[in-house]
């Protein structure tokens, strides 16, 4: 075995990743701008900033104290540290051993962090609060509580397949299959909560219908799942996102909510969605604007437990004009899981384990929204 090889397989077993450039020559060190924390309604993420990518990072490890994030290559910039880091209840001490920055944060052993990229130059470390307290005082109240009736619709169905996989798996299938996995685990976690779900078997509902269910029912959260596709089969865009109502920033998000809302074919009038032009879609945005926060704070939370739970890459949050969402009285989101286009997450969606997997990080997102929720409304 080679130096080169050697080092690949230390750097492996260490929990570095390794880049390709990294492999030919070192390169310069990156430089750290910014480290700043931000409250969220599950605890604080921790936002690390470079100057460029941040390509290798340690596996975070745990201390009594917090936890260490050490990154190989890497150099504190003058005043990166925001004052939120380094005051109570977050501190965050620094120190430089040989060519590695280390941060050691201070927060309760009980607390539980993971770290993942966001974007082309800045780490996320979110941090979920954990108070044992509060957890018993949930359980007491279990039937009580504001989040009763949580709404699951499996996009598709019928003779409205969704997109077909490169390995010819339908994606009415897929959706169908993760929403009744979600469905028993929110009964598991949560015996008291009525579950509803817009379609149980493989039948069409038009999408107006969808959120008229979650209306009727009186709904306190829709979730809408769904996958991804792109128009050249295979291709390499791959990993999840998940989707508030908004109008479109860009023409990725544009693409996919004319993929999605194309079901309408499907229906046997479609003359309620023709006056749906932006300026609608703001109108309808204006109207959920009481739970447009929760929507964007619960949006956010599926996609950290996704990239906690499954190997898929987390493509963020974004906003689109989905009709499926329009007329939703509660907050709501729309998730789509993977790409079928993609040959490796067209395997990963077929399987049971994939499929699994999935709902579970759902049903935890869940869990950590309806905690955070709870704890806001008493406040």
């Amino acid at each position: 075995m080679n130096n080169l090889s050697c080092r690949s397989l230390l750097l492996f077993l260490l929990g570095f990743s390794l880049s390709p450039l990294q492999t030919a020559t070192a390169q310069e060190p990156v430089e750290i701008t910014m480290v700043r924390a931000t409250p969220t309604l599950t605890g604080t993420d921790v936002r690390i900033r470079g100057t460029r990518t941040i390509t290798t990072f340690q596996r975070l490890e745990r201390t009594k104290e917090g936890f260490i994030l050490r990154m190989p290559q890497a150099l504190l910039g003058i005043a990166a540290l925001d004052s939120t880091v380094t005051k109570s209840p977050l501190s965050c001490k620094v120190e430089r051993i040989r060519d590695i920055l280390v941060l050691r944060f201070m927060c309760s052993p009980s607390d539980s962090v993971i770290v993942a990229r966001d974007g082309q130059r800045d780490l996320v470390c979110s941090i979920r609060t954990t108070n044992t307290t509060s957890e018993k005082s949930e359980k007491k109240t279990d039937d009580k509580w504001l989040l009763d009736v949580i709404v699951i619709d499996a996009g598709h169905g019928g003779q409205d397949v969704g997109a077909e996989g490169v390995n010819g798996t339908y994606e009415k299938d897929v959706t169908l299959s993760i929403a009744k996995r979600l469905r028993d685990f929110i009964r598991e976690d949560f015996p008291s909560t009525k579950v509803v779900m817009t379609r149980d078997a493989d039948v069409f509902i038009e999408l107006y219908k969808r959120t008229q269910i979650a209306n009727e029912a009186g709904g306190k959260l829709f979730v809408s799942i769904h996958c991804n596709s792109m128009p050249l089969k295979p291709h390499p865009a791959h990993g999840c996102e998940t989707y508030i109502l908004r109008p479109g920033r860009n023409d990725d998000a544009a693409r996919v909510a004319a993929l999605e809302n194309a079901s309408v074919k499907f229906e046997k009038s479609t003359s309620r969605y023709q006056g749906m032009t932006a300026d609608q879609i703001i109108i309808a945005t204006m109207a959920q604007r009481s739970f447009v926060r929760l929507s964007e704070t619960f949006a956010s939370t599926i996609q950290r437990e996704v990239t906690a739970e499954t190997p898929l890459t987390n493509r963020g949050v974004s906003q689109a004009g989905f009709y499926v969402l329009v007329g939703a009285s509660m907050p709501n989101v729309l998730v789509e899981t993977g790409f079928l286009s993609n040959v490796a997450d067209a395997e990963y969606l077929a399987s049971t384990k994939g499929q699994k997997s999935l709902a579970r990080s759902l049903a935890n997102a869940i869990k950590l929204y309806a905690s955070a929720y709870q704890r806001s409304m008493s406040h």
